[in-house]
Formats: structure tokens, sequence, C-alpha cells
């Protein structure tokens, strides 16, 4: 048990400045070699000890409060990273470019029970929905921070089942970490929900891509059903998924005014429907003394009738605190909405494909470096085709 601060400490504080002043006094006026003098500092120390003892027991049993009481701080986490970038270009009949850039997050969770928890995020960047990078420039001038998540989650009565409503992390499982469909950092804005049970998942997802006040808002609707299970040395995560975007076609672009590689008609609005069929797998299982994955995601948009597949395969190798990775990706015009896939691969969007690299090595458990290096060709379908490589090393922080 512990004594909360009351006025029986304030007296006990009182007293031990006391016997402190007394021996100060006693040492300055007199000789301490005097046994009579010592005798008598010995007998007042005594007596100020049992009147301390004295009041300790008269705290009252009200002022004692049970140790494990916990406080509203006791229900907050607080998580967060910090990366810093170094960026380089070099693009086919254009100048070199080179850039620094840093990325900023931190998230608080609250329990408000054992079922519900809500979110709150913020992250540095613009309001790009798949980037919360910063490139440093305009003379050192201030950055800014956006609401990066804001969400509910519950963990239903059903076993397995959790609800996510908000701007919230996305639920849909990316085969080896890929961006082929959606970028690590998009934060879907709607509702969804991740259901589990033994080797079985499903993942579903109604996300608001557009409200508009005079006509048809544009929603994605879409879900994943898959298995995961260990076989043999290894464990085989592999499913489907279906998206389906609500009037999409003949539509302006969803973000920023610009379609990022897919169709357009002559007045700059989509010329295709997104109804996007996705198979994937992914097998990871244990190499020498490391582990090796290795992944495919297969896409096909069945709502436009030419340039509608994208595809991509590769693997990853990690051993104590070094990974590598290679990935072959190729990504047709209209195979997906290129609002929401990969920012990097290819310079964003769609209409690319070539290798991606990567290498990293955890200096610690929250700090890391990591490389990776893009070699692409874009603008594969319609445009100037031109050689597209890039150069991105990162150091993290977690904390």
């Amino acid at each position: 048990m512990r004594v909360e601060p009351g006025h029986s400490s304030t007296r006990r504080i009182a007293t031990l400045f006391g016997i402190f002043s007394l021996l100060a006094t006693v040492f300055a006026s007199a000789d301490t070699s005097d046994a009579a003098t010592i005798a008598a500092l010995r007998a007042e120390i005594a007596a100020l000890s049992a009147r301390l003892d004295a009041m300790e027991e008269q705290v009252p049993a009200a002022s004692v409060a049970p140790q494990g009481t916990s406080g509203w701080y006791d229900q907050i986490k607080l998580k967060g990273d910090f990366r810093y970038r170094h960026e380089a270009f070099d693009i086919e009949n254009r100048t070199d470019r080179h850039r620094q850039r840093i990325r900023a997050r931190v998230e608080m969770q609250a329990n408000l029970s054992d079922a519900v928890t809500v979110g709150l995020g913020v992250a540095s960047g613009s309001d790009d929905p798949i980037s919360s990078n910063q490139t440093l420039d305009d003379a050192a001038s201030s950055k800014g921070l956006q609401l990066d998540l804001a969400y509910v989650s519950w963990q239903a009565p059903i076993d397995g089942l959790n609800v996510l409503a908000g701007k919230f992390k996305n639920p849909f499982f990316r085969a080896g970490g890929n961006g082929l469909l959606w970028d690590g950092d998009l934060r879907p804005e709607g509702a969804g929900l991740k259901y589990r049970q033994g080797d079985f998942f499903a993942n579903a997802m109604g996300l608001w891509v557009d409200e508009s006040s005079s006509g048809e808002d544009a929603l994605m609707l879409g879900g994943q059903l898959g298995l995961s299970k260990n076989i043999t040395a290894g464990k085989l995560t592999a499913g489907v998924g279906y998206y389906y975007y609500t009037d999409a076609e003949n539509r302006p672009a969803f973000y920023d005014n610009d379609t990022r590689g897919n169709r357009t008609n002559l007045d700059g609005t989509y010329l295709s429907d997104f109804r996007l069929v996705e198979a994937f797998a992914e097998y990871q299982f244990d190499l020498g003394s490391g582990t090796m994955k290795v992944f495919g995601d297969y896409v096909h948009n069945t709502g436009a009738d030419a340039y509608n597949n994208g595809w991509a395969l590769g693997g990853s190798y990690k051993q104590d605190a070094w990974s590598v990775g290679w990935t072959y990706q190729d990504l047709e015009a209209d195979a997906v909405l290129a609002t929401f896939t990969d920012s990097d691969f290819s310079g964003g969007g769609t209409d690319g494909r070539g290798h991606i690299l990567q290498a990293s090595y955890a200096l610690t458990k929250k700090i890391g470096l990591k490389g990776t290096l893009f070699l692409n060709d874009r603008n594969v379908d319609f445009g100037d085709e031109e050689a597209f490589k890039r150069l991105m090393l990162d150091i993290s922080f977690k904390y």
C-alpha cells in the first residue's frame, strides 16, 4: 500500500526538518566531544522519532490506496515513427534530381473498454491520400500536419470479428506488402471489417471515394476471402478479392484533377469503370538460418475493355538484422484505380513496369536503414515511353 499526500505527510516533513535543524544548532554551538551534549542530542532525536511514528499510525484509512489503482492515462497508448529520406531520380530526357524528405507520424489509442478502442493520428505532408512525405524546401518554411487517422475499432461479440469506422489503416491483405492495388500509406475512409476463424479470413470495406452534392456519390465496395495455413515447412496465405467502384466511368479524377495514368475521355473524365478481381498468394518458409518469403499478385479490371491487367511477382529473404528483396511488376493503364496504387513505382499511378530492389538493416529494434531502387519503364501503353530510375535511402525511428 502507498500513503496519499495529506496533512500527515506535511507533519512528517516538518518533523524531519526539525531534526536537521536541531543537529545543525548543536554542532554549531557545542563541542561534539562532550558526552553530555551527545547524550542530550540522542534523547531529543529519539523523542522526535517517537512523535513521527505516532503520527504515521494516525493516518486515516481513506488516505491509503490499494496497489494497482489505474488512472485515465493507463488506458492511453501513444506510438509513432520518424523517417528521413534521401531520394535521387534519373529519368530519361530529364535533368537528374535529388531531394530530401521527412515523414513523421504519431498515433494515440484510447481503450474505452475491452471491446472498444478509439484512435487519433496526425502525420506530416499534404492531403495526398497515399503519401505523408514532406519535401524539405521553400526556404525552411514551416511544414503542415494532417489528420491521418480518426477511427473506432470494435471487437464484436462474434469471435474473430473486428469492425472499423472512420479513417483507419487498410484492412485488406497485401501479398508481400506490395502496392499493386493499395499503397501502404492509404488510410481508407468509411467502414471496414476483419474476420478470422482458424485458417479462414475475410476482409471487407466500404470506402467513400467522392461525395457529391449534385450527383451520385462514388464508393468502393470490396472484400477478400482467403486461407492462411501451415503447409510442410512453411505458411501459405492465399485468397481472392473483388472491388467495385460505383459511378466511376465518365467522372472527373477523384483526387487533384489527375487520373495518374488511367485512360480518359476527351474531357478528361475516366474512360472506364473499375470492377477489380484479384488473386494473391504468399508463402513463407525457413531457408538456412533465415526466412524466405515469395509472393504473387494478379488483378484484372472487368470494367475496362483493354489495358486492364496487372501483376507482381517477388520475394524477400531475412536473416538476423539483414533483409533483401526483389519484385517485378507490370501495371497496365486501367488495371486498377491509379489514385490508390503505389506512389513510388514508376513515379506513381499506372501504365508502368519494371523491377524493385530492396535491402534493409536493423541497427536496433527501433532504428533501421533501408535502400530501395526502382528500375522501371513508364508510359508504356500511352504517351512517350521513358526509362525511370529512382533511389530511396531511408533511416527510420520508431517509438
